[in-house]
């Protein structure tokens, strides 16, 4: 599942029921199965709320499924996400 575009997925999750890690795991099992490759992750808790980016590749319809999954989920109180933009990368080389 490789190609595509890269987008992050930012989320902000209710923690303050229960367990704090179970919303997140609840998110998780959603972009699991969506058809995107994820590249990296992060979330950073506070007690009530978790603040979750995951950066997935794949393609916009994909990531707009997942999306509308998790807006679905009870906890989720906020979900967007934005393509990411492809920066350049270049060599410099000299001769000394």
């Amino acid at each position: 599942m490789s190609g595509g575009r890269r987008y992050t997925i930012e989320l902000m999750l209710n923690t303050e029921m229960g367990n704090q890690l179970d919303p997140l795991v609840r998110a998780l099992n959603i972009v699991r199965r969506g058809k995107v490759d994820v590249k990296n992750m992060w979330a950073v808790f506070n007690g009530k709320e978790a603040k979750v980016g995951i950066s997935v590749e794949g393609e916009e319809d994909e990531v707009m499924w997942v999306c509308n999954k998790l807006e679905k989920l009870y906890d989720v109180v906020t979900v967007k996400y934005t393509q990411e933009e492809v920066q350049a990368s270049s060599v410099v080389m000299g001769h000394g």
